[in-house]
């Protein structure tokens, strides 16, 4: 039904005194808008979503289902400055969707879809398995173990992907964007003004760009390398530890080269940075404990 108000204790479920607990069915979605504060999420077994407030006694919460969409509203207690701190547990197929303007956000084990979007604040995801698409303006986002897809962009911090391989869709304005122990098929990552590093494999018939308008960009490459490669290093330079059967290099001309049997596709662009293509350890990627 549609705006039903739902605040159902479920029995056979420990909960704490404060805490708010819902049945949920496979394709519902939890929505948590205009959001301050801090937000964990993990995962259980169990088809019931908990809500527990680090305030357990003074957070107004309520939990609004239409259809197959569940909003948690956090009523307004009259100070706008004062955030709160969220933990949720829930099935890991159900799907998620946060938004505010000052939230920090740390999600593990989700396989549904994941949203984020946010202004101010770090967003720490693991573990994920579904779509991934998460925003913050001010605040890095720190990801890792990620098998489906993500789309994620910061402003000035970092944005770091370790040991994942979903297939990665990268921006940030002036921030580093790191990649380790990463090996997918598919992966775009761009920068105004900060620096590429990726630590990784380039998969058979995988496609991969790599752009930064002022910093360096260096690929440390697996064994075995299979790629068609174009360079493009407008007022920058160009070293690979790879032999490339090619004219000589020209700053602000494009070089093409095959490297091995060729099959995967790879650009590197840069106006005013370096380039560099290096040779990684035998033997796979590395894991990266973060």
């Amino acid at each position: 039904m549609n705006g039903t108000f739902s605040f159902l204790l479920l029995a056979g479920v420990l909960a704490s005194p404060g805490d708010t607990l819902v049945e949920v069915h496979e394709g519902d979605r939890l929505t948590l808008r205009d959001f301050a504060g801090v937000v964990y999420v993990q995962t259980w077994e169990r088809p019931v979503l908990r809500v527990e407030p680090e305030d357990k006694e003074s957070v107004p919460l309520r939990i609004v289902r239409s259809g197959n969409n569940l909003e948690l509203r956090v009523m307004d207690r009259g100070d706008r400055n004062r955030g709160e701190d969220l933990r949720l547990t829930m099935p890991p197929w159900m799907k998620l969707e946060i938004s505010g303007q000052d939230v920090e956000v740390e999600v593990r084990g989700l396989d549904g879809d994941l949203t984020i979007r946010n202004f101010r604040g770090d967003l720490l995801l693991r573990e994920l398995g579904g779509h991934v698409k998460a925003h913050t303006v001010e605040g890095s986002i720190e990801a890792s173990y990620l098998t489906g897809s993500a789309q994620l962009r910061t402003g000035d911090d970092e944005l770091s992907v370790a040991n994942s391989s979903a297939s990665l869709e990268l921006e940030t304005v002036a921030g580093e964007i790191l990649l380790e122990g990463v090996d997918a098929r598919r992966i775009s990552a761009k920068t105004t003004a900060g620096e590429i590093e990726f630590f990784g494999r380039i998969q058979e018939g995988g496609d991969y760009v790599f752009f930064s308008h002022g910093g360096d960009i260096h690929l440390r490459l697996t064994p075995p390398v299979n790629l068609t490669a174009t360079i493009l290093a407008y007022q920058g330079e160009f070293e690979s530890d790879f032999p490339v059967r090619a004219k000589g290099f020209r700053s602000g001309e494009g070089l093409d080269f095959t490297i091995g049997t060729g099959g995967a596709r790879l650009v590197m662009e840069t106006f005013d940075g370096e380039i560099s293509l290096l040779r990684g350890p035998e033997g796979g990627t590395r894991q990266i404990d973060r």
